[in-house]
């Protein structure tokens, strides 16, 4: 396996996300993967499932960040693949917002974000792929995701920028916006009355995505071969909701 291609993952440690889903599915497909979140005993078990390695990594903190790759590179002599599927919930009308509820959504989603990005394409020395995972809501304004939305939607155009960036150094950038999909984060909002039959009429395709389709976009622009003509590109993954609007 001296050679096979490498991916870092960051923000896998639940049982059912996409970080965590997208690190398996990266995995099966025969890359070697490092897994990274904050909370290192559930990554320790991922790693072990994937025959991979785990490494905290909390992406507030850009010597975290920088290690991850340090980690990734020490163990594997290079990186082909790096994912971000780190994010906070964040839900507040405008007129209830203070300084210290909007900065940690901030630091988390496009402060940590970009600190990724830098990173990632250091140590991509032979070229590679950076995908970052956004949201439907950043393309569809509601009610109450100023702060969350706003920050997704500033990576979503910071990922064009680093394609420029790094055009010569063959580093592609590109952003998943998903839509609601059942995870760790969104299991109690999903069971709520009516909540799912609201979102599926807005959605032409008739159905809730799932984390195996986000997992499946994170490997078709893992591979050059398959998508390297895609870049600086949003990734609608919402089964067509982007056309349309959020359940009111």
């Amino acid at each position: 396996m001296a050679d096979a291609r490498v991916a870092v993952v960051l923000g896998a440690s639940g049982d059912k996300n996409f970080g965590s889903e997208s690190a398996r599915r990266l995995a099966a497909a025969g890359y070697k993967v490092i897994v990274g979140a904050r909370r290192l005993e559930p990554l320790q078990a991922l790693a072990t499932d994937i025959d991979g390695l785990a490494v905290a990594c909390d992406i507030t903190d850009e010597g975290q960040v920088e290690n991850l790759f340090k980690q990734a590179l020490d163990a594997y002599g290079r990186v082909d693949v790096a994912v971000n599927s780190c994010g906070t919930h964040a839900h507040a009308q405008i007129a209830e917002l203070t300084r210290d509820a909007i900065t940690p959504t901030l630091e988390i989603s496009f402060i940590g974000a970009l600190l990724f990005f830098k990173h990632a394409a250091a140590a991509m020395t032979d070229g590679g792929s950076v995908i970052t995972v956004s949201s439907l809501t950043a393309r569809l304004p509601g009610k109450g995701y100023s702060v969350y939305s706003g920050a997704r939607a500033g990576i979503d155009y910071a990922v064009k920028v680093a394609a420029c960036e790094y055009a010569e150094q063959k580093v592609r950038f590109n952003s998943i916006a998903a839509g609601l999909i059942e995870t760790d984060m969104t299991t109690d909002l999903l069971q709520m009355p009516g909540i799912v039959d609201a979102f599926t009429a807005q959605i032409p395709a008739g159905r809730m995505g799932t984390v195996e389709d986000l997992a499946e976009a994170v490997l078709w622009l893992a591979d050059g071969e398959r998508s390297g003509f895609v870049n600086g590109s949003v990734i609608d993954l919402s089964g067509g909701q982007h056309m349309g609007a959020l359940p009111g």
